[in-house]
């Protein structure tokens, strides 16, 4: 078995799109809940900012990877940089230790 293999994701969303992208990440994590591998899959806004965090956990990359091709998360993708601020910010995070 392989290391599970963890993000954490930094989104900063245009003002005016505030409403329109958190409606896209409701409807993103609660099908991404479902997806095989995953260990943890939360997004959260920073108090009184524009702003979203993601912090996921899936059980190995190759389970990440799978749900990134999937036509959902695509359209996601598509849709998100009309939205943000700025190119997400993608950590790599390691092991707990």
């Amino acid at each position: 078995m392989s290391d599970p293999y963890a993000l954490c994701v930094i989104l900063k969303v245009k003002p005016e799109h505030v409403a329109e992208f958190s409606a896209l990440v409701e409807e993103n994590v609660t099908g991404t809940r479902k997806d095989k591998g995953v260990i943890t899959f939360n997004y959260h806004q920073v108090v009184g900012e524009p702003t979203w965090v993601l912090y996921e956990i899936w059980e190995s990359k190759a389970d990440s990877d799978a749900h990134q091709q999937k036509p959902d998360v695509q359209a996601f993708f598509a849709k998100a940089p009309s939205l943000l601020a700025g190119e997400p910010t993608i950590l790599q995070l390691g092991a707990v230790i």
